[in-house]
């Protein structure tokens, strides 16, 4: 049965009244603003949702690193009637830091560029306007040179850049605790978990095997 548009009317109302002060709920402080720091400038959300549109220009890539492994194909005849185990993943990843990648160390020795950071730090600010939870990073310059990188705490699950975001769109609050099997942190670090169990699960060591 199609919904008439009063029955559209009545849900887009109940979601502005509803759905949108349980989202506020969840924008807590990423980390206490102390009352000595010194407010140099305040940027809102709306005020980067009316930034001018900013056309992209190709540029050369100042470094090619690393190995890109092929995706075992067999993952994609997964199903319900034919399951595949993930095993758990207990090894070490790369914590994205520009600090922690040499690469981008030498990088910024050579002076290649302005501004230096990571791809999950480019993909939170440009998502900023529509994200439901705080997140917090760190702007360095020094010189002419621009630093933007995740705010490196001694305790790493303070940061919710390192974690995957769940419940982007759930209508209800979800309770933002580690206490519970179904807070916000405990899920985000099992959302995590299934992540790079997949990620490194779903290589193929043998990109020349065939199907």
């Amino acid at each position: 049965m199609k919904s008439t548009k009063k029955a559209q009317r009545l849900q887009a109302y109940w979601q502005s009244t509803q759905v949108k002060p349980l989202r506020c709920n969840l924008r807590d402080n990423s980390i206490d603003v102390k009352p000595e720091w010194a407010l140099l400038e305040e940027i809102t959300k709306q005020t980067i949702d009316r930034l001018p549109l900013l056309r992209p220009v190709f540029l050369r890539n100042a470094a090619v690193c690393g190995e890109l492994s092929a995706y075992d194909e067999s993952w994609d005849r997964v199903s319900a009637k034919k399951p595949k185990l993930i095993k758990p993943f207990n090894g070490v990843t790369f914590e994205e830091s520009i600090w922690d990648d040499s690469t981008m160390i030498d990088l910024m020795k050579e002076g290649v560029a302005d501004i230096y950071t990571t791809d999950v730090v480019v993909a939170a600010i440009m998502c900023a306007v529509k994200s439901n939870y705080s997140w917090d990073i760190e702007i360095k310059k020094f010189g002419d040179s621009i630093f933007i990188d995740k705010r490196q705490d001694d305790n790493i699950e303070n940061n919710i850049l390192n974690y995957q975001t769940v419940g982007e769109t759930a209508l209800e609050h979800q309770p933002n605790d580690d206490k519970t099997i179904n807070g916000i942190k405990s899920l985000m670090r099992e959302a995590q978990s299934i992540s790079e169990s997949f990620l490194h699960y779903s290589l193929n060591p043998d990109p020349t095997m065939q199907k």
